[in-house]
């Protein structure tokens, strides 16, 4: 099933975005550190990001459409993360930042928004029958491959991250099966998995969340 290419899909998945920013927000209202659950992870780790985004660009019907469609998914749930926020600092002295709205981090996250809505671009690609297309298929695959590693390395040391964990894992395993089986070569699609999984993890997940 392919989202279609229109006006109301694109305000669809921006609300959607929204709902998904809130639920992310509300985490936070759960333990983080003392939980071996450890839910708000969800928010502030890539991996539901990737899985996002690769989802997004399996079920758009071009390039044009698999950019919209993750811009305006990631926009809306930035949007909704950091209004949540705003909104709740005037009650909860937790969420409070001097009544200033966090623009920083909203101006980072919104280009970030851009940037996955060109990574689904890009990755529309994997479409063509060709070699590149094995490259662009194992690309979600290493990210969530890498952070499912970083996260079993963290549950195992301080007893935290169960639920990203899980998530990784099973996303994981489920981009790199089914990408696995549309590669137009399998053993590069299977050496661009290992090798940038290990580049990922060792750029990205050991110097930010191995060094916590």
């Amino acid at each position: 099933m392919k989202i279609s290419n229109n006006t109301k899909t694109y305000c669809v998945l921006f609300l959607i975005g929204i709902i998904a920013g809130i639920l992310c927000r509300l985490t936070d209202f759960l333990p983080y550190e003392e939980s071996l659950w450890s839910l708000p992870s969800m928010a502030t780790l890539f991996g539901f990001w990737i899985a996002s985004v690769g989802i997004i660009t399996c079920l758009s019907s071009s390039n044009k459409s698999a950019f919209f469609n993750s811009f305006l998914y990631m926009f809306g749930m930035t949007i909704s993360f950091y209004g949540l926020k705003y909104i709740l600092g005037f009650y909860i002295s937790r969420f409070s930042n001097e009544g200033q709205f966090q623009t920083d981090l909203f101006i980072v996250y919104s280009m970030l928004s851009v940037v996955c809505g060109i990574g689904s671009f890009v990755l529309y690609f994997w479409n063509r029958h060709n070699i590149f297309n094995s490259f662009l298929y194992a690309l979600p695959t290493s990210g969530m491959l890498a952070e499912a590693v970083a996260c079993l390395i963290v549950l195992h040391n301080n007893h935290m991250l169960l639920a990203q964990t899980i998530f990784d894992i099973v996303f994981g395993l489920l981009f790199g099966i089914g990408f696995y089986k549309k590669a137009y070569n399998k053993m590069f699609y299977i050496g661009t998995v290992i090798i940038v999984a290990v580049l990922v993890f060792l750029v990205v997940y050991k110097p930010f969340l191995l060094s916590v």
